[in-house]
Protein backbone atom coordinates (compact mmCIF):
# COMPACT_ATOMS: atom_id res chain seq x y z
CA UNK A 1 0.00 0.00 0.00
CA UNK A 2 1.41 3.11 -0.63
CA UNK A 3 1.31 6.34 1.42
CA UNK A 4 2.02 9.80 1.46
CA UNK A 5 3.42 10.95 4.62
CA UNK A 6 3.64 14.97 5.48
CA UNK A 7 5.35 16.55 8.11
CA UNK A 8 2.93 19.30 8.89
CA UNK A 9 0.06 16.40 8.85
CA UNK A 10 1.84 16.02 12.50
CA UNK A 11 2.53 19.58 13.65
CA UNK A 12 5.74 21.23 12.19
CA UNK A 13 5.59 24.06 9.73
CA UNK A 14 7.40 21.78 7.10
CA UNK A 15 6.66 20.94 3.75
CA UNK A 16 8.66 17.73 4.14
CA UNK A 17 6.79 15.04 1.81
CA UNK A 18 7.19 11.29 1.61
CA UNK A 19 5.79 8.48 -0.14
CA UNK A 20 6.28 5.13 -0.86
CA UNK A 21 5.00 1.77 0.57
CA UNK A 22 4.05 1.53 3.91
CA UNK A 23 7.11 -0.07 5.62
CA UNK A 24 8.97 0.13 8.72
CA UNK A 25 11.78 1.76 5.96
CA UNK A 26 9.28 4.41 4.99
CA UNK A 27 8.48 5.17 8.81
CA UNK A 28 12.37 5.00 9.70
CA UNK A 29 12.96 7.71 6.94
CA UNK A 30 10.36 9.94 8.20
CA UNK A 31 11.53 9.92 12.10
CA UNK A 32 15.22 10.60 10.93
CA UNK A 33 13.95 13.50 9.35
CA UNK A 34 11.61 14.75 12.51
CA UNK A 35 15.21 13.81 14.76
CA UNK A 36 17.44 16.05 12.01
CA UNK A 37 15.21 18.39 10.78
CA UNK A 38 13.09 19.40 14.23
CA UNK A 39 15.22 17.81 16.91
CA UNK A 40 12.84 15.40 17.95
CA UNK A 41 14.15 11.79 18.70
CA UNK A 42 10.83 10.30 18.23
CA UNK A 43 10.93 6.03 18.43
CA UNK A 44 10.12 4.45 15.80
CA UNK A 45 6.61 2.75 17.85
CA UNK A 46 6.07 6.40 18.34
CA UNK A 47 6.04 7.15 14.67
CA UNK A 48 3.66 4.31 13.75
CA UNK A 49 1.31 5.62 15.72
CA UNK A 50 1.40 9.19 15.01
CA UNK A 51 0.56 7.00 11.77
CA UNK A 52 -1.83 5.26 13.18
CA UNK A 53 -3.91 8.17 14.63
CA UNK A 54 -3.82 9.62 10.86
CA UNK A 55 -6.29 6.60 10.42
CA UNK A 56 -3.93 4.23 8.90
CA UNK A 57 -3.91 0.15 9.79
CA UNK A 58 -0.96 -0.89 12.04
CA UNK A 59 -1.03 -4.27 10.30
CA UNK A 60 -0.55 -2.95 6.41
CA UNK A 61 2.98 -1.36 7.65
CA UNK A 62 5.17 -3.94 6.33
CA UNK A 63 9.28 -4.78 7.42
CA UNK A 64 11.19 -3.89 4.04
Amino acid sequence: MTIKLTCSDYGFECGFVINGEKSLTLIQNLRDHFENEHGIDYSVDAVIQMIVNMGHSRDSIRDK
